[in-house]
């Protein structure tokens, strides 16, 4: 890249590491049983596979997202995110999202604007035809930290 080039974008670039730090906490086990919040019957679309007919990584954080408490989601941003691939899924599979908190929250267990809150996540296949329960797909654990006063409630992201 020419020298005057880079003169000129250099104030693009980002300047930081290119890894965060890494997350070596083991995810705990996590299933219907311990879930604080579940979402049933999530099929891929055509477009969320790739050339090998798997489903693309980025739907399984869309996945996990769709069983995270409504409060969690309209209150506070995505701070983190750590994920665990355990297989492939296909684009015949059902999946089932199960959520659950971690920590953040009052003693009531209630989660209030101010609070960090952590969440633990897992993709299921759905049970097969014989009622046996499906395999892991993806475990993660998501971070959340409180929206700013102007970010909550609102949906407009450009200034007019």
């Amino acid at each position: 890249m020419p020298d005057e080039v880079r003169d000129e974008i250099e104030h693009y670039f980002v300047d930081a590491p290119p890894v965060v730090d890494d997350d070596g906490r083991k995810l705990p086990k996590l299933d219907e049983t311990t879930a604080d919040y579940a979402r049933n019957g999530l099929t891929p679309r055509w477009s969320d596979l790739d050339v090998n007919q798997h489903v693309n990584n980025v739907k399984y954080i869309g996945w996990i997202l769709e069983s995270a408490p409504q409060e969690v989601v309209e209150k506070h941003e995505l701070a983190s995110l750590t994920l665990e691939y355990r297989r492939e899924c296909r684009k015949d599979s059902v999946v089932k999202s199960l959520t659950s908190i971690l920590g953040g929250g009052d003693a009531n267990g209630g989660i209030t604007d101010s609070d960090h809150v952590d969440c633990q996540h897992v993709l299921l296949f759905e049970a097969d035809s014989d009622g046996a329960p499906g395999g892991e797909i993806v475990k993660g654990r998501t971070g959340w930290r409180p929206k700013s006063v102007n970010q909550i409630g609102s949906t407009d992201h450009f200034s007019t």
